[in-house]
């Protein structure tokens, strides 16, 4: 018999220990104990012209705990509660706490913030860290913070990233933590994202502390209470228009503890040395690990903030079996979020689990392969959340981009008729042309109003301004033909086709030319894979540029191809859609990074990343709204940060809930570049 080799032993007895470690670890998240946190009502109300805040009393507190989330006295409660005296407190009782408003400066005070980014520099030979740091008029010091690998020497072709740094200037009050105050209180007190409030003072990272000054933004502490905007899904300018908000949202039913469920694929039972058991099987016991080391990250951040959460481990793979037998578990009704499971053969088992308790469920990973079956399954739980959006939400989206941003331009689908993904297609290309005419409709008739006015459903719109105008013929002709126009000629008219369409596989470069316009700039949207395919393709693509202005919209495969040319990709300006995107320009993103770094020892990857992400969004809602934290998300899109890449929307109030936050990302300078980041703009020749 072959004798093992010690190595490999070795290294499979180390992943069984790191891999048992760390489930027990996360079962032992449910043991951990946090302090109290008492149910402090944000709402003030006036009596007798003195501001007091109501408290309803939960069992086991006691008026000094109380005294301490209120940040006043046992004293100031009983002045305000004679009855109190010389008795114990009751379960529900309803008493009055004196609002002592919190010392803040008088004027609103201004902070000079210095923004980092980064550039990529190549090393060309005999080039030194000095006279790299004196090229970028940065200091020697800074490039090696920056990149602490050059310490050990410069190589030909590195890549060096150079910080580029610029001021913006905040506006801000000062604030005094009370005692038992929490990030998230504040965040709501004052209608600021946790993010902005991080970013403006980040000593918060380490934790907030009773008796703490704080910074908070005066743009927003003059609203106070952000409006409550209802943003149209239409691609045409449109008014604000208030949203009613749910008044559940103004005061939650929060709870102390909360109780989060993790239904993981770890497959526990193919870790060991039976010999019945391949390596490949072994290995897919790690497959899902860093969305667990990204999940325990973000419950650690959490926990600094002051949530209390635990998290209870569940091993739920691709089996039915598996599933069902989670259900059996009594603590799984007891949630107040499941996370999981993954797959959606057995997603259904859990989510009609979770329906029928009215538990919140997130579906943490969505593959395109399985788009149908995740569809049916949104129409069927309106308790459902689909962390990653559809691959038609995503190409949808795109198409919205297109339109705000190059609506003028000369549009080309391109793709190979691929089987399968003709609705795709077709969806795309109906999208793309109903925001283009729809726009132009817009358009046209401000530009009809403003020359004679004209009837539209017996309404007039409009008299005459300027007898300067723009608009399309088939409205005008319209108009002369008696001021009056009908709704099957404004349909006919938002029927129109703006979209060139070319199967590559078919009609070739030649009919892909044919079709541009060297007098304006052509967008052409490729939605087409294969590694093979797409470096031919972006090839005779590259050879036109100096013909052609160009902006080419690709797949997010593209990215993965390593036999593509990256100057190909820069030259031709080629913009990738994505539901995941890492910016490792993002001081939060690296700040993840030496976090994940500290507590695994690898690196994290996009699964980690998005892992995290998804814990801070959802914990985060959990803690400010409670396990009903869906009927307020229009007030948590208000207060959304651009980092934060959730922005959920239901088709039917019927239906669940997907994520519609796409990034659209380009190739600049070595790096992937955040389009849609409000602090990025990438111009094109036509614009220089």
């Amino acid at each position: 018999m072959e004798k093992p080799n010690p190595d490999i032993v070795f290294r499979k007895i180390a992943l069984l220990i790191t891999a048992l470690y760390l489930f027990a670890a996360g079962m032992q998240l449910q043991a951990q104990e946090s302090p109290q946190i008492v149910n402090r009502s944000t709402t003030i109300q006036k009596v007798n012209g003195k501001e007091y805040f109501f408290h309803p009393v939960l069992q086991g507190q006691t008026l000094f705990s109380i005294a301490r989330a209120y940040g006043v006295t046992v004293e100031d409660i009983l002045r305000e509660n004679p009855e109190l005296q010389g008795v114990d407190l009751r379960y529900d009782q309803m008493i009055r706490i004196p609002v002592k408003h919190q010392p803040t400066s008088a004027e609103p005070q201004t902070e000079t913030l210095r923004e980092v980014t980064f550039i990529e520099h190549q090393v060309k030979r005999r080039e030194t860290v000095y006279g790299i740091s004196r090229m970028y008029n940065i200091s020697e010091s800074e490039l090696l913070e920056h990149n602490p690998e050059i310490r050990r020497g410069l190589r030909p072709n590195m890549i060096v990233k150079i910080p580029q740094y610029r001021q913006k200037v905040v506006n801000f009050i000062e604030y005094t933590v009370p005692p038992r105050q929490t990030l998230f209180s504040i965040s709501r007190e004052f209608g600021v994202s946790i993010a902005e409030l991080e970013k403006l003072n980040p000593e918060l990272k380490d934790g907030l502390k009773a008796g703490q000054t704080i910074r908070i933004p005066v743009e927003t502490v003059a609203q106070h209470q952000p409006p409550f905007v209802y943003e149209s899904e239409e691609a045409t300018p449109q008014p604000m228009v208030p949203v009613i908000a749910d008044p559940y949202c103004e005061n939650p039913s929060l709870k102390n503890t909360y109780n989060v469920a993790l239904l993981i694929p770890l497959y526990l039972e193919n870790i060991g040395e039976d010999a019945d058991i391949s390596q490949q099987a072994r290995e897919r016991s790690f497959t899902f690990m860093e969305y667990y080391q990204g999940i325990v990250l973000a419950l650690d951040s959490m926990r600094a903030r002051g949530a209390d959460i635990k998290l209870t481990v569940m091993d739920v793979c691709d089996s039915e079996i598996k599933a069902r037998q989670a259900t059996w578990n009594t603590n799984l009704g007891e949630m107040d979020l499941i996370i999981g499971p993954f797959f959606p053969s057995v997603f259904p088992v859990i989510a009609n689990f979770a329906r029928q308790r009215n538990i919140p469920i997130v579906a943490p990973l969505y593959s395109a392969g399985d788009r149908v079956v995740w569809n049916d399954m949104l129409k069927e739980y309106p308790n459902m959340f689909q962390a990653q959006p559809g691959i038609q939400t995503q190409v949808n989206d795109m198409a919205n981009y297109i339109v705000e941003h190059y609506s003028q331009d000369n549009i080309i689908l391109v793709h190979n008729n691929q089987p399968g993904i003709s609705a795709l297609i077709s969806g795309y290309k109906k999208s793309l042309n109903d925001g283009l005419n729809r726009l132009q409709f817009y358009h046209d008739s401000i530009n009809m109003a403003n020359l004679d006015g004209y009837f539209f459903n017996g309404v007039y719109v409009g008299e005459r301004i300027t007898n300067v105008y723009v608009l399309n013929d088939s409205l005008l002709k319209a108009q002369r033909a008696g001021n009056l126009i009908t709704a099957p000629e404004v349909n006919k008219y938002k029927g129109r086709d703006n979209v060139t369409e070319i199967i590559f596989s078919r009609d070739g470069i030649v009919q892909l030319k044919s079709a541009m316009d060297p007098n304006k700039r052509n967008v052409i949207v490729s939605l087409m894979g294969g590694e093979a395919v797409i470096s031919n393709y972006t090839r005779q693509l590259n050879q036109l540029r100096d013909t052609f202005d160009m902006v080419v919209f690709g797949v997010p495969q593209w990215s993965e191809y390593r036999s593509v040319d990256y100057s190909y990709l820069r030259n031709l300006n080629v913009h990738i859609f994505t539901s995941d995107f890492v910016d490792y320009n993002n001081p939060d993103k690296l700040h993840f990074i030496r976090r994940y770094r500290t507590n695994n020892h690898v690196e994290p990857g996009p699964m980690g990343f998005w892992a995290a992400e998804t814990g801070m969004f959802f914990f985060t809602a959990l803690m400010q709204y409670g396990s009903q934290f869906h009927r307020c998300m229009d007030v948590m899109h208000q207060t959304k940060s651009y980092d934060t890449p959730f922005w959920f929307k239901r088709k039917s109030d019927s239906s669940g809930w997907e994520n519609n936050f796409v990034y659209i990302y380009t190739f600049r300078d070595y790096q992937l570049i955040d389009v849609r980041n409000p602090q990025n703009r990438i111009t094109t020749r036509r614009e220089q």
